[in-house]
């Protein structure tokens, strides 16, 4: 069976504030609407999502367009490390904000192993819950960077891809045997949002 992971719409930035949660920005709906007309391309029978307000709010078009509930699985969040502040990674790399180098240096502190382990490991268990109370069709999971990450590793047998994030509103799929063997199907989808992600690369560079 297949499933297609979506990582959330652009959300806002929040700063100063215990377990920020945005929800989207405009060009964020925009790429959720673009998200449902896609995958109305696909025989999707369950809608999965996060618990975060930016994958509700991403989910919220597809599972309307296909008239399903959304089912909310806390154990699909983000992995964090007690930040007080969301801001999109590119923005932090235009902007050279010196956060950016801090939690890099932080998530490659050995000490941290055993937490990404188990990350990874809770990400991957819920998506093949998901998988698993998917009968027919195929499943869409809304969710984040790092979930994606975690879960195409799985797919490649532990290989992890030295690339950049999945944009957001990306998809990338992955197919799930009935035995519980991975395999990547594709990654970082953006046709359906190029014009959106076309749109925010000119702005970023007009801000330069």
């Amino acid at each position: 069976m297949e499933v297609a992971l979506i990582r959330h719409g652009l959300p806002n930035r929040v700063e100063g504030v215990a377990k920020p949660d945005p929800g989207l920005t405009a060009d964020g709906l925009d790429q959720a609407a673009a998200v449902a007309d896609a995958l109305t391309l696909l025989p999707v029978r369950t809608v999965a999502s996060s618990g975060l307000r930016r994958a509700l709010q991403t989910a919220a078009p597809t599972a309307e367009n296909l008239g399903l509930t959304v089912d909310i699985d806390d154990d699909l969040a983000e992995f964090t490390m007690g930040e007080d502040y969301y801001i999109p990674i590119e923005d932090m790399i235009v902007e050279q904000d010196p956060r950016l180098d801090r939690w890099r240096a932080a998530a490659a502190d050995p000490g941290m192993a055993e937490a990404f382990t188990e990350f990874r490991q809770r990400v991957t268990a819920a998506v093949d819950r998901v998988a698993d109370a998917t009968r027919t069709g195929s499943a869409a999971v809304f969710c984040h960077g790092g979930v994606i990450a975690a879960c195409i590793e799985k797919a490649l047998s532990g290989v992890r891809l030295p690339t950049t994030e999945p944009e957001y509103g990306s998809i990338t799929r992955v197919t799930i045997s009935a035995t519980g063997d991975w395999n990547l199907r594709s990654l970082n989808e953006i046709h359906h949002i190029e014009r959106f992600s076309a749109r925010r690369r000119e702005r970023n560079e007009l801000s330069r």
